[in-house]
């Protein structure tokens, strides 16, 4: 199993495109330290397949994280992380990136009734379980 398998999920119920749930996911990734530069990412069939979305789907997300030069795709071989992913590189679009995450997490969290008080004390009991 890739590590983009592991760690791509979609929500069908969020109202965001599943593409961009996909290249959200693979962004977060990059930014977090979970996929490095040379990565391979799971092959569009089988995204689709561990997913449950149509193969077009995920090829549109790495069309444009190919575009935006995150990813390079190598006829034969696969998916890979760019040696030097632009995501990584620029600290104004790693903190935008930051800022939508967490807008995303406060505005999907409220739809299940979480104050922001309840999502602080989560946040840190996690934080405090990882040292």
């Amino acid at each position: 199993m890739t590590a983009t398998q592991s760690a791509i999920s979609i929500d069908p119920k969020s109202g965001v495109p599943f593409y961009r749930q996909i290249i959200d996911q693979v962004l977060l990734g990059i930014v977090a330290g979970r996929l490095s530069p040379g990565d391979r990412l799971a092959t569009v069939r089988q995204l689709a397949i561990d997913l449950r979305v149509n193969p077009n789907t995920v090829s549109r997300a790495y069309r444009e994280l190919e575009i935006r030069q995150v990813v390079t795709t190598q006829r034969g071989t696969g998916t890979f992380v760019a040696a030097e992913p632009g995501v990584a590189q620029d600290a104004a679009k790693r903190l935008e990136f930051l800022e939508k995450f967490c807008d995303d997490w406060v505005a999907e969290a409220g739809k299940y009734g979480f104050s922001l008080k309840e999502l602080v004390d989560a946040f840190r009991d996690r934080l405090s379980e990882r040292r």
